[in-house]
């Protein structure tokens, strides 16, 4: 058990167990109990002060710099976050290496796009959480825009938190309960992804999760995550066990004869969740195939946020994707 998970979770955690956390932690108190590494130590640190210049890029070029640090750890005398093994990547985000970085890419560059447009444009005193931070690809991205103690990312998995520490991805990294609290005071944070996060998750855990990010959200804070829309059904009910590619193919190919009255349940507003589970941290009761409609997400969202856009468009993005922001 290293520092973190032994010092944060029997003093953090048990913060919040004995309810003093009561969903309104003052900073001073939250900075007195959370983990903070010293960020002048790691090894990406001493690197990033020697050649800022390398950072003074536009996005796109940022995105080769980021394909490069594929196979070059070290590019203009700055050391990059190593990557883990391509089985492990495509495990958690379905592909490895560029391919991945691609698909970040997109998703980070329209956060970047409408938070601008919503009048709170990501910047170097910006806080961003990775919610569902898998082995770190996006916050790679905002390492370029935002100051390294304001990145942070959160993960149920034990396991794929320390790749993201032991192959230095910038930022502070968390591991959580399936249904546990987000360790962070109320209004931290100006801008929150969760990418193939929100669906995966059953009904219960996603109104939990959605409660606790609008309370750790700014004024105006932004929120993009992606969902799984109706199309999703359609790919569903086209599986065939026996000619399945992926074990997660196989595995969603058992709810392929119940996809007509699923789909009748999506298209009259309700919450659709195939219980299909992931692994390990993962059991069905919090993590399956959760395909939800708008009509739901404006029904049950309003209180928390405010809806900006929904995009569900194939040649962009597999998933579909909400941005949200905070009044």
């Amino acid at each position: 058990m290293n520092l973190f998970r032994g010092l944060y979770r029997t003093i953090a955690w048990a913060y919040v167990t004995n309810n003093t956390m009561a969903f309104n932690v003052p900073e001073a108190e939250y900075r007195a109990f959370r983990y903070e590494p010293d960020y002048d130590s790691l090894p990406w640190r001493e690197s990033f002060v020697a050649a800022k210049s390398l950072f003074d890029c536009s996005d796109v070029e940022w995105l080769a710099i980021l394909r490069r640090s594929v196979m070059e750890e070290v590019i203009e005398g700055v050391k990059f976050p190593r990557f883990p093994d391509t089985i492990l990547q495509s495990n958690f985000v379905g592909s490895a290496n560029e391919s991945a970085l691609q698909e970040a890419y997109n998703f980070y560059s329209l956060l970047k796009d409408r938070s601008t447009k919503l009048n709170l444009p990501v910047a170097k005193d910006s806080r961003v959480l990775d919610f569902g931070c898998g082995w770190g690809r996006f916050l790679r991205f905002f390492w370029k825009d935002v100051n390294v103690a304001n990145l942070h990312g959160v993960d149920v998995d034990p396991d794929i938190i320390e790749v993201c520490r032991n192959t230095a991805v910038p930022g502070t990294f968390y591991e959580l309960e399936a249904n546990g609290r987000l360790p962070f005071p109320d209004s931290y944070f100006s801008h929150i992804l969760a990418y193939s996060v929100f669906t995966h998750l059953p009904e219960s855990v996603h109104l939990h999760w959605l409660a606790e990010i609008a309370r750790v959200m700014q004024s105006q804070a932004t929120f993009c995550l992606t969902l799984q829309p109706r199309r999703f059904l359609e790919f569903v009910a086209g599986l065939d066990e026996s000619a399945a590619e992926s074990s997660w193919h196989k595995n969603l190919s058992r709810f392929a004869n119940s996809v007509v009255p699923l789909k009748q349940a999506y298209d009259s507003g309700q919450f659709v969740y195939l219980p299909s589970g992931g692994g390990n941290y993962r059991d069905a009761d919090v993590y399956g195939e959760a395909v939800v409609p708008l009509s739901y997400i404006e029904k049950n969202w309003k209180k928390y946020l405010h809806i900006s856009e929904y995009i569900d468009d194939p040649a962009r993005f597999w998933q579909a994707v909400l941005i949200a922001q905070k009044p």
